[in-house]
C-alpha cells in the first residue's frame, strides 16, 4: 500500500509523462461541463468602451453558447402566451445587444457580428433559433401552442440525448485514460473510444445514469447527498475497468469499498486546497495546465489502491474487477501468444523500396515522386506491413494496453491503416491536377456561399478564373510538407491547423501590402478572429477539409488520375498551368475587386447595395 505522498508522487509521473493526452481529456471535461468549473475563468476579457470606461468581463458560460437548461419552456411559455413576433423582436434585440457589446470592445477577438460560429452563439443564445423553428412548424399549419411544445420536446429530447449518450459518461471515459496512463507509455487520443470498440457503450450510459440518480435522490435529504457521493465515488472507475458490469453491480460493490473510506476520501480532496487557491488566483490557469490532471491521475491511484485492498480481502463483488492488466503489464510470452500473428508478420522478409538521391529525398520527407512508377504497388505493401505491425507493436511490447487480453471482448474490427492507402507517394502530375481541383472547389464553395446569402453570383478571389489558390496551395501543402505527419490523424489534423492559419494570415497580409491596403477578405466581427485575417471557424473548416483531403479525397483523386494516360496528364496540366500563368500576370496588373469582393482600406465594405446585410468574408 502506497501512502498519500507516494500516490502523489506516482500521480505527478503520471501527469509529466502523459501530459499532451491527458490535458486534452480535461479540455474536453471542462467543455462539456462535467467537471474542473472555473478552469476558463482565465479568459474572462476584459474590453474597455471607446471613451475608455471598463466593460463588463466577457464570460465564457454556458447562457452565451447556447439556451441555458431551464429557458427551453420558458420560451416556449413566452410564445404561447403571447406572439411569436414579439418573441422573434425580443430574441432580435438580444442578439444586436450582444453584437453591439463585442463591437464595443478594444479586443475583437471574441467577435459576435459575422460568421458560422457567431451566427450560432447570437441564435442559441438569444432564443432566435428556437423562435424561428416554432414559427417553421407555424408556417406548416401547426398551431402556434402545438409547435412552440413540439420544437421545446424536441430541444428537450436533443439536450437530454447529449446528457445521456456523451455527458453523462465521460467521467468514465476519462477514469479509462488516466487508468491506463499510470500503467503504460502510450496512452493515444483513441483510448477515449475504448468503450464503444468493447461495444459497451450503452451499457456504461446506464450505469453512471443510475449512480446520477440515486445520487440526486439521496441529495433531496439532509446529509444522504454528501454521504452518497462519496458512497459511489469509484462508480465511473469500476465501469472503467469492466464496461460490462451491470448497474447495480457498479452501485454495489462501489459502496462496499467506499465503506470506512469516505473520510479519507475528503480529506484526500481536502489535501488540494493550496492548489484551489492557487487556482483562484491564477483565474483557473493552474488548473487548466496542471491541478486538474494532478488531481485525476492522483484519484486514479487511489482507486487503485481501494482495488488491491478489495481483491486482497475478496470483498463480496470484488470478481467482477478483472482487468488485471489495466493495472499491471503482460508477460512478454503471453503478447507474444496473443500477438503471434502480428509478430510473424513482423518476421516475414519484405524488401523495401529505398529510392536514393534528391528523388529519394523528396518521396521520404515529402511523398513526391515525378510519376507513377511501376514499383508503387510494391511500396505501399511494404507501408500497409509496416502500419499495421506498427499500430500493434506497442501493445507488444508491454508500451500500451494489449487489447487482445482484456477481458471484455474487443471486436477487432479492420484497422484504418487497411482501409486507406494514404501513406503513398504522389506524382507532379497528380499534385498540380489536385491544386486546380481543390482550388475549383474553393472558389465553388465561395460563390454558392454568397449567391444563398445576397442572391447574387459573384466571381470571388483576386484572379479572374474559376478559382481559389489559396486552397489549392493549402490541399497540396497538407499533402505534402505534412507527410511525416499522416500515420498520426491527431498530429495532421492539429498542423494543418497551423499551416493552414499561417498561410491564409500572410496571404492576407503581403495581398494588402502589395494593392495599397484593399482586402480582399476580413474576419473582423468574426468569433475568435485575429486582426480580421482568420478566425477560429476558417481553420476549423481548413483542418476538417485538410483532414478529409489526406484520408479520404486525395487518395481517390490519385486513383482517378493514376488511371489516366500519362500523355492525356501532362496534356491537361500543361493547358491548365498555362491559362492560371496568364490570369495571373493580368491579375496582377488588373486584380479582381469591386462589390462583394473586396474592403477599402479602412476596412469598410465594397458596396452590395445591400444596406446592413453582411457579406462572407472568406473570399480568397
Amino acid at each position: 500500500m502506497y501512502t498519500r505522498k507516494e500516490m502523489k508522487e506516482r500521480a505527478r509521473r503520471t501527469v509529466f509523462s502523459h501530459y499532451g493526452i491527458l490535458l486534452t481529456v480535461c479540455l474536453i471535461a471542462i467543455i462539456l461541463g462535467t467537471d474542473f468549473a472555473g478552469s476558463f475563468d482565465f479568459f474572462k476579457i476584459p474590453g474597455k468602451t471607446s471613451t475608455g470606461e471598463e466593460l463588463e468581463r466577457y464570460e465564457l458560460t454556458e447562457s452565451e453558447f447556447g439556451i441555458d437548461r431551464g429557458n427551453v419552456w420558458d420560451i416556449a411559455y413566452s410564445i404561447i402566451e403571447g406572439s411569436i413576433d414579439n418573441e422573434e423582436k425580443t430574441a432580435d434585440e438580444l442578439t444586436n445587444e450582444a453584437i453591439k457589446k463585442s463591437e464595443d470592445e478594444t479586443n475583437e477577438v471574441l467577435g459576435r457580428s459575422d460568421g458560422v460560429l457567431a451566427n450560432l452563439v447570437n441564435g442559441l443564445s438569444s432564443g432566435l433559433f428556437f423562435v424561428k423553428a416554432v414559427r417553421a412548424f407555424h408556417d406548416l399549419g401547426i398551431s402556434k401552442d402545438a409547435a412552440a411544445i413540439i420544437v421545446a420536446s424536441l430541444v428537450t429530447l436533443l439536450l437530454l440525448a447529449f446528457w445521456f449518450l456523451v455527458k453523462n459518461i465521460y467521467d468514465a471515459v476519462s477514469a479509462r485514460v488516466f487508468l491506463e496512463s499510470r500503467t503504460y507509455e502510450k496512452v493515444g487520443i483513441q483510448r477515449l473510444f475504448f468503450f464503444l470498440r468493447a461495444k459497451k457503450w450503452i451499457n456504461v450510459c446506464k450505469t453512471m445514469l443510475m449512480r446520477s440518480v440515486f445520487h440526486w435522490l439521496w441529495s433531496l435529504t439532509v446529509v444522504g447527498g454528501v454521504i452518497k457521493y462519496y458512497s459511489y465515488f469509484l462508480v465511473p472507475y469500476i465501469a472503467a475497468e469492466n464496461p460490462e458490469v451491470k448497474w447495480e453491480e457498479c452501485i454495489n460493490l462501489s459502496r462496499r469499498m467506499m465503506n470506512g473510506h469516505k473520510w479519507e476520501c475528503f480529506v484526500m480532496e481536502l489535501s488540494y486546497i493550496l492548489w484551489d487557491i492557487a487556482g483562484i488566483i491564477t483565474l483557473g490557469l493552474s488548473n487548466l495546465l496542471y491541478t486538474n490532471m494532478y488531481k485525476s491521475a492522483f484519484f486514479g491511484e487511489y482507486y487503485a489502491q481501494l482495488r488491491d485492498e478489495a481483491k486482497r480481502h475478496s470483498l463480496p463483488g470484488s470478481e467482477i474487477l478483472s482487468d488485471k492488466y489495466l493495472f499491471e503489464k503482460a508477460e512478454r510470452s503471453l503478447l507474444e501468444r496473443e500477438y503471434a500473428d502480428i509478430i510473424s508478420m513482423k518476421k516475414e522478409p519484405q524488401d523495401e523500396v529505398v529510392p536514393i538521391g534528391i528523388r529519394g529525398f523528396i518521396e521520404k520527407y515529402f511523398g513526391i515522386t515525378m510519376y507513377n512508377r511501376k514499383d508503387e504497388e510494391k511500396f505501399w505493401d511494404y507501408q500497409k506491413r509496416a502500419l499495421i505491425i506498427e499500430a500493434a507493436e506497442n501493445a507488444i511490447e508491454a508500451a500500451a494496453y494489449p487489447d487482445r487480453l482484456s477481458p471484455n471482448p474487443i471486436h477487432r474490427q479492420s484497422n484504418h491503416f487497411e482501409r486507406l492507402h494514404y501513406m503513398r507517394h504522389y506524382s507532379a502530375g497528380s499534385l498540380i491536377l489536385m491544386f486546380f481541383v481543390f482550388s475549383f472547389v474553393g472558389w465553388l464553395w465561395e460563390v454558392s456561399f454568397h449567391l444563398y446569402e445576397d442572391g447574387m453570383i459573384i466571381n470571388r478571389g483576386i484572379m479572374h478564373g474559376p478559382w481559389l489558390p489559396i486552397y489549392g496551395f493549402g490541399g497540396v501543402l497538407i499533402l505534402t510538407l505534412l507527410y511525416r505527419l499522416r500515420k498520426s490523424p491527431t498530429k495532421e489534423f492539429a498542423v494543418s491547423i497551423v499551416l493552414c492559419g499561417v498561410l491564409e494570415y500572410f496571404t492576407s497580409y503581403f495581398m494588402e501590402l502589395a494593392n495599397g491596403g484593399i482586402k480582399w477578405w476580413d474576419y473582423s466581427g468574426y468569433f475568435l478572429n485575429l486582426d480580421g485575417r482568420i478566425c477560429a471557424e476558417g481553420l476549423l473548416v481548413f483542418g476538417i477539409g485538410g483532414f478529409a483531403v489526406v484520408y479520404l479525397i486525395a487518395p481517390a483523386l490519385d486513383n482517378l488520375f493514376r488511371k489516366m494516360k500519362p500523355a492525356a496528364v501532362i496534356v491537361i496540366c500543361a493547358i491548365l498551368l498555362s491559362v492560371f500563368v496568364c490570369d495571373q500576370i493580368y491579375s496582377l496588373k488588373y486584380p479582381n475587386e469591386g462589390e462583394g469582393i473586396t474592403f477599402t482600406a479602412d476596412g469598410s465594405r465594397q458596396s452590395l447595395g445591400l444596406q446592413g446585410h453582411p457579406q462572407d468574408d472568406s473570399s480568397r
